[in-house]
């Protein structure tokens, strides 16, 4: 569980950042535009390396039992023997934009996946998912009126079926941002905040999320035909979703005779209520990003973040995470150079 919640940040990350990275596009010498507006014939390949340390605890909260007390002290003692967690993980991304069709839809194909990766957890190494987590799918992008829809995806089960249920919704409405950016020009020394809201998908029934925060982004200089920025971020996220009814509840009532239900051991109506778990993250960070104008190509970027998770468990303990990221990517243009031009025939001689 705790390898592939590690990785779900990461690929959102990825993900978002097909619409939210500062890429620009030149208005004047002087001047740039933020414009994330895919665009026909663009072919991007970006490789992630992200490194984290993880430090977890748990303790119980005041309406506690001493029953759960004594298992959540257990627990915090094996957490506080295991120490802090290591994660070290390479990802590749790959965006392709095709010509318009006669509508002016652009086809677009993404691919996600972690190409290595480890967490040191205990003294021991162990791999993190790599191929059984890469994902890949095909969309079409308007940039008349910035729509954009999901056609296919693949790859891991759970990622794609959430693509294919949430990902034009979330994409989508990050688009919106670089809407309202594209036509802004910016000098040397100018700044932008770029609002984070957006609600979050639980693949629960009745789970709710919602996302939250702000991104500064500061143009640091102009240089040889790449613009270099300074950005700084805080996030906030606030997650319930509801948890299954306890295994041993529902295996005890399964096996109890028919006949024998007045005879069962009477159980709390507190303990059948439905359970929440509620999950709190917010965090901030600094970094920088350099950018080639000519093809909105990110040529680098390097973002540092310091993250707190609270998480509200069912059995009245209290998760607490702290998390130190540091995520460096490297782009580069993929797209074949436009082939020169057919030299006239020479004039045969008579």
């Amino acid at each position: 569980m705790i390898l592939a919640s590690t990785f779900r940040p990461a690929l959102a990350g990825a993900l978002l950042s097909l619409t939210l990275g500062a890429h620009a596009a030149p208005a004047t010498p002087a001047t740039v535009t933020f414009d994330t507006t895919p665009r026909a014939g663009q072919h991007h390949r970006q490789q992630m390396d992200i490194q984290a340390v993880i430090k977890m605890r748990v303790e119980a909260a005041p309406e506690a039992t001493e029953e759960q007390r004594a298992k959540i002290a257990q627990a915090a003692e094996r957490m506080a023997q295991m120490g802090a967690m290591k994660m070290s993980m390479q990802m590749q991304q790959t965006m392709k934009v095709g010509q318009p069709d006669a509508e002016g839809w652009l086809p677009l194909t993404v691919s996600t996946g972690g190409k290595s990766g480890k967490m040191e957890v205990g003294g021991k190494t162990v791999p993190l998912p790599g191929p059984n987590q890469e994902l890949a799918f095909t969309a079409r992008f308007n940039p008349k009126d910035f729509a954009f829809e999901i056609q296919q995806a693949d790859g891991a089960p759970e990622l794609s079926e959430f693509m294919r249920n949430q990902g034009s919704a979330m994409v989508g409405e990050a688009l919106q941002l670089s809407k309202a950016l594209s036509q802004r020009p910016f000098k040397v020394g100018d700044s932008v905040d770029v609002p984070l809201k957006m609600a979050l998908p639980v693949p629960l029934p009745g789970g709710a999320g919602a996302m939250g925060g702000k991104v500064h982004y500061t143009l640091a200089r102009l240089d040889r035909g790449v613009a270099h920025f300074d950005l700084s971020m805080n996030l906030d996220m606030d997650i319930a979703a509801p948890m299954p009814a306890p295994a041993a509840s529902a295996a005890a009532a399964a096996s109890a005779p028919q006949g024998d239900a007045a005879s069962a051991p009477a159980t709390p109506a507190a303990a059948n209520a439905p359970q929440t778990m509620q999950v709190k993250i917010n965090g901030s960070g600094k970094g920088n990003s350099s950018l080639r104008l000519a093809d909105r190509l990110p040529l680098a970027n390097q973002l540092k973040m310091d993250m707190q998770m609270t998480m509200r468990m069912p059995d009245n303990g209290i998760m607490h995470m702290d998390m130190d990221m540091l995520i460096q990517a490297k782009g580069e243009s993929l797209a074949k150079p436009a082939a020169a031009g057919a030299k006239a025939p020479a004039k045969k001689k008579t």
